[in-house]
């Protein structure tokens, strides 16, 4: 009877632990999916935050920017660096935690470890309203992911796993929605760039140089800029006789002079018709003369060849300067520019004329020009 009583005893006990064991087992599975719901919550407001972040401007480093500013909110990275290889130039953009603004250190740890980045690449979270960590510079891990529709790649560096913190579908979304943004930014890019350009002759067209133009005229700090008004010389003729396809040709020839005459940090544009212009910052009165005189000269030694016929071109040039000592305008010294471009023309054709200013004021005919005996400049009295 006892013997009965024990396994009736043993059985209720198994009974109830497997009762216990299966009460336990299903709160551990509701706690789970508590957190895996949550898990779910949060990282599909993750999502839609993002997106509407990296979607919200068509300029790619603003799409950067939104970009490492949403992901650093999730996961407090180190350094994220952003290679964009969509283009003929491969284009870096760095974001660091780091005030770097005011922790030159950190920006040389930063440049001297990866290799690659220029110190404007990289933007400190001071610029993107974050607050960085305390502490070191702390790299630990490296996790390297490829963006959508081969755009580059993204690379985090961080104290933690990057990728672990994240779900696959997550960062699956997130890289999606990044590389659309990125690719919409770069798109608009071209779009952008296109509506600036002369589309015969590749150079910016006469309305950037009338927004740079107004940018200059708006900076408090008055800093020397010298325009150049450049103008050919008998080109209907050259149309009439050899036919507009000559014509472009022509153009194009000049064009191409005009940029290797002039330097990387100039702004060359093709005003309209034959008319081009270029403005030059920080440079001398007579450093812009010099490159008006090596323009001038350049053209009158380049024959272009048309069907067999060689076409000679000429150039007319006039040259204002802008400076702390000769305040102006912007206004004003297109007129300058214009004024001299029509004095030459005047006197000849096939010269380089200066607008009278204080710049020039003090320089004899000998030092504008220099030691070239050909050299065809013209001071307006």
């Amino acid at each position: 009877m006892n013997t009965d009583r024990n396994a009736i005893s043993t059985q209720d006990a198994q009974l109830v632990n497997q009762r216990s064991g299966a009460r336990l087992e299903m709160l551990v599975n509701n706690v789970c999916d508590v957190i895996g719901t949550r898990r779910n919550l949060r990282e599909m407001s993750f999502m839609a935050d993002f997106f509407r972040s990296v979607t919200a401007s068509l300029i790619t480093e603003e799409v950067l920017q939104a970009a490492a500013r949403k992901i650093y909110e999730y996961f407090r990275f180190n350094l994220m660096v952003v290679t964009l290889t969509s283009g003929i130039e491969e284009r870096i953009m760095a974001f660091s935690p780091r005030d770097i603004d005011n922790a030159p250190d950190d920006l040389s740890d930063i440049l001297r470890n990866y290799v690659g980045l220029r110190a404007h690449d990289v933007k400190g979270y001071r610029s993107l309203g974050l607050e960085g960590p305390e502490g070191s510079l702390v790299f630990g891990n490296t996790n390297y992911l490829e963006l959508p529709l081969s755009l580059g790649s993204v690379t985090v560096y961080s104290e933690f796993n990057f990728i672990n913190h994240f779900s696959d579908e997550m960062l699956q979304g997130m890289m999606e929605s990044f590389g659309a943004a990125l690719r919409n930014s770069l798109e608009y890019g071209k779009v952008k760039e296109l509506s600036m350009r002369d589309g015969l002759t590749g150079l910016f067209n006469r309305r950037v140089l009338e927004e740079m133009l107004e940018m200059e005229g708006c900076k408090r700090q008055v800093t020397p800029l010298s325009l150049l008004v450049i103008d050919l010389d008998n080109f209907k003729l050259i149309n009439d006789t050899y036919g507009h396809p000559a014509g472009d040709l022509v153009l194009q020839t000049v064009a191409r002079v005009l940029r290797e005459c002039t330097r990387g940090s100039d702004l060359v544009v093709r005003s309209g018709g034959e008319e081009f212009s270029a403005l030059l910052s920080m440079v001398s009165p007579l450093g812009a003369l010099e490159i008006g005189e090596r323009i001038r000269v350049k053209l009158a030694q380049t024959l272009v060849t048309y069907n067999g016929r060689q076409i000679k071109v000429t150039a007319s040039i006039g040259v204002a300067h802008r400076s702390s000592r000769d305040l102006c305008t912007m206004k004003e010294l297109v007129v300058r520019a214009d004024h001299a471009l029509y004095e030459a023309k005047r006197q000849g054709k096939n010269r380089v004329s200066v607008y009278p200013g204080k710049s020039y004021a003090d320089r004899g005919m000998g030092q504008v020009s220099g030691e070239k005996k050909d050299a065809r400049i013209v001071r307006i009295k």
